[in-house]
């Protein structure tokens, strides 16, 4: 049963489908729609925002549904400028109270017309729960408030450039929130939309702005996670050890564990590199299993277009993401009904808001953190107050 949302708050949550608005007693065939809202977050609804990678309504619809479905879509838009121009607050109202009846459903009926052209038209990805649990997890990502220190922020704009042009775009915002575009990237690593605190790439020194809405940070982050990533494709079982320490011990057997690291790197990426001459590490095989035809295939379901130059290394970068966001998905979920909740994450680490209530969670949520597919892997756990000053916690 395909269906449309009409207005996503919560006091206002209501549906269309099959010419009929359903304010209250949802159907239970309800099924498949175009995109999330939190009140389908413990449903098994398919989005069809998620088999066209995150194509716009308008992109995927066919050339002969394309003029019903502007024509409609202009007359939302007429609507909602009226509202504009009349100075009334939408977050106010349901919107669905100021648009004739007849409007609504011609719109609502268009994008039905649309899925199900999908429906018919459109392969399912074949990593589709994935996605489908990562778009819930960064939509709950986002409807978080985060809290910044904006007098800090202040006084370090006096004299930093990037907290300058922080303040200029966060200063004035009353709230602020981290919004992760899902298809950003190719390998599929999460970037940030336009508009969302630049929680990714937030230079070291100014991270002490970003303060927990609970009680304390936890973060939690692999050991050396592409390295591992890269353990699992040859075969091997995963050391339960620092994995520089581990090579510095196993594969080169002397210096120290950074000329280790920097070797190890150097090797990596560069194909005629002969530094290390072991099966444990086995370029070779990984690419002959996981690359063909101008393509890499991930074990997360993935198939990326890359020539062979690039392929390892789209590989593991696609693949230690997806494995970090499986567990981060998991952790999520893991805290519903708790007073905690996913903050963000950040590449390779999730960073989770505490309440001191929930802190006897925090060797299972450890434990979730480090039971991934590709193996068992070793993790590190910091907390703090901010997320500047951040100390390991023994668990």
């Amino acid at each position: 049963m395909i269906f449309q949302i009409m207005d996503d708050k919560k006091e206002c949550f209501a549906v269309f489908s099959k010419g009929i608005f359903y304010y209250d007693n949802f159907p239970k065939e309800m099924s498949h729609t175009w995109s999330y809202n939190e009140k389908l977050c413990q449903e098994d609804i398919t989005y069809f925002y998620l088999w066209v990678q995150g194509q716009s309504l308008i992109d995927v619809c066919p050339d002969h549904l394309k003029n019903r479905l502007q024509i409609s879509e202009k007359k939302i838009k007429a609507h909602f400028n009226s509202f504009r121009r009349s100075k009334v607050n939408i977050g106010d109202v349901c919107f669905y109270d100021l648009v004739p009846d007849k409007h609504l459903q011609h719109y609502y009926e268009s994008k039905n017309e649309v899925c199900e052209w999908i429906l018919e038209n459109y392969e399912k990805p074949g990593n589709y729960r994935f996605l489908h649990d990562t778009y819930e997890t960064i939509q709950d990502i986002s409807s978080r408030e985060l809290n910044i220190n904006k007098h800090k922020l202040y006084r370090l704009s006096k004299t930093d450039n990037k907290a300058r042009n922080l303040w200029r775009t966060f200063g004035e915002q009353k709230n602020i929130f981290v919004n992760y575009d899902l298809f950003g990237s190719v390998t599929g690593r999460l970037t940030t939309k336009q508009g969302s605190f630049p929680i990714m790439n937030l230079k070291t020194e100014l991270k002490d702005i970003v303060r927990p809405t609970k009680d304390v940070f936890i973060e939690l982050d692999f050991n050396a996670a592409e390295i591992r990533t890269l353990i699992s494709l040859s075969g091997q079982e995963q050391p339960q050890e620092d994995i520089h320490e581990f090579n510095r011990k196993t594969i080169f057997g002397k210096g120290t564990r950074e000329e280790a690291k920097t070797k190890f790197f150097a090797w990596l990426y560069n194909e005629r590199s002969k530094t290390i001459q072991s099966d444990f590490y086995s370029r070779e095989n990984i690419l002959e299993k996981h690359y063909r035809q101008g393509s890499v295939r991930t074990p997360f379901g993935r198939k990326l277009e890359c020539d062979r130059f690039h392929a390892l290394n789209y590989l593991l970068q696609s693949t230690s993401s997806d494995n970090c966001m499986d567990r981060v998905n998991k952790i999520n979920k893991f805290l519903i009904g708790t007073k905690s909740h996913v903050a963000f994450t950040i590449h390779d680490c999730v960073i989770i808001d505490l309440s001191f209530e929930d802190r006897y969670l925090i060797p299972q949520i450890k434990e979730v953190f480090e039971d991934t597919k590709l193996g068992k892997f070793v993790s590190s756990v910091h907390i703090g107050k901010d997320l500047g000053n951040m100390e390991e916690l023994k668990c």
